[in-house]
């Protein structure tokens, strides 16, 4: 990335961050997560909230290198976040993530028109309505002075978005009657994500797991899981403690810590 290209890039209308936290904004990247990455590799002098933002990405990427559809209109973001001293404990940031994506949502204006229902679906998406509005990918990557940090890929839909074969229904902030931008979206977003960080960092994931709770399905709704041995169906019975997803069907209860979750009877 060439100076000019960053100079250029000062000229957008770019989010108000957090006292300390930093944005770099851009007219176009392949991908924000890549861009943050390859700068945290390169020995960049970043801080922690430091938030990589795109109008546009030509390369996005969401959960197992899928595609993400990312024309202008709509947000693409990646915050830099300090890794968690066990790495196994670094996909918390995604349900921490999401808890703050549904606060961001309903502290958006709107236009004459009631909250929508908001809610969380394992283990990193945020829907409104039942349909998927935000994906969240965080990624670990490694400074050349070994200092681990999490890259946390944030997408929102502000403008509905033609997908080719969606897995699962998609929506879009505005057909919520919720009036926004694409920059006034991370401003705030990045105001609530520092609210449930402190929170995780104070109480524990046990916070956040409660907290993800409150804004998940319902004991008991059915959901199907791939993950990657055929789909296996069953009933939502919650979350270890470490965040992995419990479903019972009739082997019992079983536990999974990746894969594809479509809610509702198959």
């Amino acid at each position: 990335m060439s100076e000019a290209y960053f100079t250029s890039a000062r000229a957008i209308p770019e989010p108000h961050v957090p006292a300390g936290w930093k944005v770099l904004p851009f007219p176009e990247l392949d991908s924000t997560n890549s861009a943050l990455k390859r700068l945290v590799e390169q020995g960049a002098e970043l801080t922690e909230g430091t938030l990589v933002w795109a109008k546009s990405q030509t390369a996005g990427r969401g959960r197992a290198g899928r595609a993400w559809v990312s024309p202008p209109g709509n947000v693409y973001a990646s915050y830099l976040i300090a890794a968690p001293a066990e790495a196994r404990a670094a996909p918390q940031l995604g349900f921490v993530a999401a808890r703050a994506v549904v606060d961001t949502i309903l502290d958006l204006p709107r236009h004459n028109a009631a909250p929508p229902a908001v809610t969380c679906k394992w283990p990193n998406d945020v829907l409104i309505e039942g349909a998927k509005v935000c994906g969240i990918l965080p990624e670990l990557v490694t400074a050349p002075d070994g200092a681990r940090w999490v890259v946390l890929g944030i997408g929102i839909d502000v403008e509905p978005v033609e997908v080719p074969d969606p897995a699962y229904p998609i929506t879009a902030l505005k057909l919520h009657h919720i009036d926004t931008t694409p920059a006034h979206v991370p401003t705030v977003l990045s105001r609530t994500l520092e609210k449930w960080l402190a929170t995780w960092r104070r109480d524990g994931f046990a916070a956040i797991r409660e907290a993800w709770l409150g804004c998940g399905p319902e004991v008991g709704s059915p959901l199907t899981i791939n993950a990657g041995k055929g789909p296996v169906s069953g009933e939502f019975a919650g979350l270890d403690p470490d965040g992995a997803l419990l479903i019972d069907n009739e082997r019992g209860r079983e536990r999974y810590v990746a894969g594809d979750v479509l809610m509702g009877t198959p």
